[in-house]
């Protein structure tokens, strides 16, 4: 099993110690990524997580997306799949649209992902919380059944994040065990990791923050119904942090990750 983490600047910082061991550096193509693109790459190979179009399953600008552009890059990357929001925004929708609507929408989009790409086409699936209405716009389309239809019938892989299945039992109120297990775990090839907290409201949220005991548990608990070929750490600190706290708390996440893959191999 193979560790992946974000890329940052306490990531390289470590790496250039030789503090931790990692397979993967996960980064998307937007922001600094063209700047960064060479250091990166000579440290790890990239686990390639967004082309910079906010592609996702509902999106319906799909010819918007240089497929070409992206099949070069994955291949400089040397990465192994890709991994696609499970996801359809309120503004994707029309009036009227069905929950089966939207299923064949998204399956059409899907088969046009893995028709175009050279590599395994993973879906990820998304938080549900009143912060993911707001900043994402994002329609609840998260129920087990709703998702493993589409992953069965288009046949495509799963990228499970823990801390988003986690934030929806959570709101929901669900229990977070039963939820998960409801989820197509025999598809499952990469697991994203990290801590989460609560919005201003007090609602769940994904705020890619530290991990604590209870997200190590889960992530024990969840390899002993999977087998993922990576397991990557989505943290680069937050704002209350320091860097010597982003640092410390890094390689400590990333080491303790790398103490349980360990003895579930």
């Amino acid at each position: 099993m193979r560790i992946g983490c974000n890329w940052s600047k306490a990531l390289k910082f470590l790496l250039e110690k030789n503090a931790v061991n990692i397979d993967y550096i996960k980064s998307g193509a937007y922001g600094t990524f063209n700047e960064q693109f060479s250091t990166i790459r000579s440290m790890r190979p990239i686990l390639l997580h967004g082309l910079g179009y906010f592609e996702h399953t509902g999106m319906k600008n799909i010819e918007m997306i240089d497929f070409d552009f992206a099949n070069i890059l994955i291949k400089k990357c040397n990465s192994p799949h890709y991994g696609l929001h499970l996801s359809i925004k309120n503004s994707d929708m029309y009036p009227g649209m069905t929950e089966e609507n939207i299923y064949e929408h998204m399956s059409k989009q899907i088969q046009s992902f893995k028709k175009n790409l050279t590599v395994p086409l993973l879906l990820e699936n998304i938080p549900d919380s009143p912060q993911e209405y707001v900043r994402f716009d994002h329609y609840p389309y998260i129920m087990p059944e709703q998702l493993s239809r589409l992953f069965i019938e288009n046949d495509v892989s799963f990228l499970l994040d823990l801390t988003h299945a986690k934030v929806t039992a959570q709101y929901h109120g669900w229990n977070i065990h039963d939820y998960i297990s409801e989820l197509p775990l025999n598809r499952v090839v990469e697991i994203h990791v990290n801590g989460s907290g609560y919005d201003k409201d007090g609602f769940p949220a994904d705020t890619h923050q530290a991990m604590e005991n209870e997200d190590y548990k889960l992530l024990e608990w969840v390899l002993n119904y999977t087998n993922p070929d990576i397991v990557t750490l989505e943290y680069n600190g937050i704002a209350t942090e320091n860097d010597d706290i982003v640092i410390y708390s890094l390689e400590k996440q990333l080491n303790k990750i790398q103490n349980i893959c360990n003895l579930t191999k």
